[in-house]
């Protein structure tokens, strides 16, 4: 992935075997299938263990009536006679099928048998003595009982009795059972999904809908949505409806403050080209002026046609500038020439007042710092701006040296000082606002800021302000 993709949005239901939406509900089906299931089972079991006592007495019956029949015979060892008693027990019995009688000595030698000779007389033999033991395979319980004499134990009676048909209807039974478990623990389950399904409808709409919204603006859900909600989840939707019905109209908020905030940027632009622009006007009307007086004279001549070259490329930087939205572009080092060309740009502004304007220029020839237009665009303005402010009669001073390499331009005046707020905007203590009024200070500390300089404001002590410029001469910060 390159690094300016952004990883895909997670769209909900598109992962695993089934939707995010219907995992829950499914999960819940089979957790109610699941224990439908298990707890049947489970009374199967105990039933079935029920049944097998209920077998386990039913012989212990049995065996209490033929040992009963068979105790004379056992106490004389009268084979025949327990033979007989025998084969009267298996026509006499109802309910229970005798598979094979054995009876024993009490030394544990067989004395008589009857019924199926296929059944072994060991099996009989390793029973033991008050025994049971059920044999589902073949259908058989075999019941073992130790018949008591006169003179103590007088033998041992075994019957192998058919189970088959109990074990049979048992089967039966549990699987009928099994089958209308599962019948009824799927239906349950799918009235458990469907009822968790229906309840949490609003929460897969209100899903849908904010996955929506981080793709594109949220949309109000309708309202025969909410009212198909139970109470607490309508309360939710209508929450998102209320943030979608916020974030809507702070969109459309947000597009028409843009709208007026281009506006005003176009009119304050406009502006303050115009102000940037009558500046130095006023100096190449001086410049025009004297050429059409004194044109004769050739040093004249070209020192006000060099005047009105630098002038007009001035304008061209103002303006290329401000179009950039108040951004100096890169252009050429500053030279003293540029700095006493200040002096004939504010001269007709200081003689329409009456004001003395000084100049006072320690610096040498050649390039003096970066950034010419920046730095002849801030002078300009603050020598304006103390001319306006000077009563007539008064002074107004530019002084620039080198000091510790930077560029130190002061700009002194006579008038009754510079107002709060503006000394705070200009020194960087605030941001101020961008009024009609103030554009000029405005254009100089935006321009303050890309020559990395510093200013500060002190008031004289015989009246008026001095302004101090700290301009780096190495580049800009």
């Amino acid at each position: 992935m390159a690094a300016t993709d952004k990883p895909p949005i997670p769209v909900p239901g598109r992962s695993g075997i089934l939707p995010s939406a219907l995992r829950l509900p499914a999960a819940a089906g089979v957790i109610v299938f699941a224990v439908a299931v298990g707890t049947t089972q489970l009374a199967l079991h105990v039933t079935n263990q029920e049944a097998d006592r209920r077998l386990a007495q039913l012989g212990e019956v049995y065996l209490d009536g033929l040992a009963a029949s068979l105790r004379a015979g056992l106490e004389a060892r009268d084979a025949p006679y327990v033979i007989e008693r025998m084969a009267r027990a298996f026509g006499e019995q109802r309910g229970v099928a005798e598979r094979t009688l054995f009876a024993f000595t009490p030394d544990g030698a067989l004395l008589a048998r009857h019924g199926d000779p296929g059944k072994p007389a060991a099996m009989a033999v390793a029973l033991g003595a008050d025994a049971w033991r059920l044999d589902a395979a073949s259908g058989t319980a075999w019941v073992s009982r130790v018949v008591e004499g006169t003179q103590g134990p007088a033998g041992r009676v075994v019957a192998a009795l058919d189970v088959s048909p109990i074990l049979a209807a048992r089967r039966r039974l549990a699987w009928g059972i099994v089958l209308l478990d599962l019948l009824l623990a799927g239906l349950a389950a799918l009235l458990t999904w469907a009822a968790l399904q229906r309840l949490g409808r609003p929460l897969r709409i209100l899903v849908g809908a904010l996955s929506d919204a981080a793709q594109r603006p949220p949309v109000p859900l309708r309202d025969a949505v909410i009212a198909q909600a139970d109470p607490r989840s309508a309360a939710v939707l209508r929450a998102y409806n209320s943030m979608a019905d916020a974030m809507r109209e702070r969109e459309r908020l947000t597009a028409e403050l843009a709208e007026r905030d281009q506006a005003a940027a176009l009119g304050r632009l406009a502006a303050t080209i115009a102000h940037e622009v009558r500046n130095p006007l006023g100096g190449l009307a001086t410049a025009v002026s004297t050429l059409r007086r004194f044109g004769a004279d050739a040093a004249v001549r070209e020192e006000s046609l060099a005047f009105l070259d630098r002038g007009i490329g001035t304008l061209d930087r103002i303006v290329t500038s401000t179009l950039t939205l108040y951004r100096a572009e890169e252009d050429r080092p500053l030279l003293r020439s540029d700095l006493e060309d200040l002096a004939h740009l504010a001269r007709p502004a200081a003689e329409r007042r009456g004001i003395a304007l000084g100049l006072s220029l320690d610096l040498p020839e050649g390039e003096i710092a970066p950034g010419a237009g920046g730095v002849r665009q801030v002078l300009l303005n603050l020598l304006l701006n103390a001319c306006e402010a000077t009563p007539p009669g008064g002074a107004v001073d530019l002084r620039a040296r080198r000091e510790e390499g930077d560029l130190i331009c002061e700009i002194a005046d006579s008038g009754p000082g510079l107002d709060p707020a503006q000394a705070q905007r200009l020194t960087g203590g605030g941001a101020g606002t961008a009024q009609r009024k103030g554009l000029g200070l405005g254009v100089v500390v935006g321009l303050l800021g890309t020559l990395d300089a510093r200013a500060s404001v002190t008031e004289r002590p015989g009246g008026g302000t001095t302004i101090r410029l700290a301009i780096p001469a190495g580049g800009r910060g």
